[in-house]
């Protein structure tokens, strides 16, 4: 049975659209797949750790020099991505703090971005072991990139479209509602219901 996995990085809770349009779209998910199953992982809550030298330890380091914490750290680390490999789609909620992804966020990322796991290196170069996923990214942000004033500064799509391809799954999808005018968001908002609608095939 299909199985997704949403993740939520949004610093606010009632009143993030993030989280709002990433709930809408599981929920619609979960009509189109009344058999399948549900993860959710809010990494504001349990934030997780940041890369350490014990954890570069534990996943790159010989054997003797492992420990009770190198392995504590790369366990923590191998919990995420157990999530992410057991997912045939991920909803991501990450909106854009300063023209990137939320630390929180970037946090997860740094743990589930692991060689051997999710990425490894053959003769042909760097190769994604997750290949074959969905990724849906929920994001929001108060500028306007269509304003060419902004356009330069969105790191955020390019980066996650680009990290998210290096681990394999390069079929990404973005849902975005952006500008700081409440026109703007609530077009925003009419755009990203008929974009679920679109993405999951729903009349």
């Amino acid at each position: 049975m299909p199985h997704l996995l949403h993740i939520d990085s949004s610093s606010r809770c009632a009143d993030s659209l993030t989280r709002r349009i990433g709930a809408q779209y599981v929920a619609a998910w979960r009509r189109t797949n009344p058999e399948g199953t549900v993860a959710y992982r809010d990494v504001t809550e349990e934030v997780p750790d940041l890369v350490s030298e014990d954890w570069v330890t534990g996943v790159f380091g010989p054997a003797d020099h492992h420990t009770p914490r190198t392995r504590a750290a790369v366990d923590a680390s191998a919990t995420l991505i157990a999530e992410v490999e057991a997912a045939d789609v991920l909803v991501l909620g990450v909106p854009m703090y300063n023209f990137s992804v939320p630390a929180a966020f970037k946090a997860w990322i740094d743990q589930i971005c692991m060689a051997g796991r999710t990425f490894a290196y053959d003769e042909n170069g760097p190769r994604g072991l997750l290949a074959g996923k969905k990724a849906v990214v929920v994001r929001a942000s108060g500028s306007d990139f269509t304003d060419p004033a902004f356009a330069a500064l969105d790191h955020h799509a390019p980066y996650l479209r680009g990290v998210l391809g290096f681990i394999g799954i390069t079929d990404v999808e973005f849902l975005s509602v952006n500008g700081p005018a409440r026109e703007q968001i609530e077009a925003g908002l009419i755009e990203a219901d008929r974009a679920i609608a679109a993405s999951l095939k729903v009349l």
